[in-house]
């Protein structure tokens, strides 16, 4: 019973980093969107963080256009 217990609580606890990571790396790209830049370099930084979490032909196949509020939505609740 120990070991299983132990067991959830390391699971637990990766799924909270991962959880913690991905805020974070949303927050940053959000941040960094609401700078004066061009729209085509905004798509730019979010396709990167679909890349980086290699979600892209998945959140393609499903949305289509690359928007902030869709990517935040997908990557909080259907990834």
């Amino acid at each position: 019973m120990l070991s299983r217990t132990a067991d959830h609580l390391f699971w637990m606890a990766r799924y909270m980093e991962r959880a913690e990571n991905t805020a974070r790396m949303l927050d940053v790209n959000y941040q960094a969107s609401l700078l004066p830049q061009s729209a085509d370099a905004a798509e730019k930084g979010w396709r990167g963080l679909l890349g980086i979490s290699e979600l892209t032909d998945d959140y393609v196949k499903h949305h289509g256009a690359v928007t902030p509020r869709a990517v935040i939505d997908y990557m909080v609740s259907d990834a």
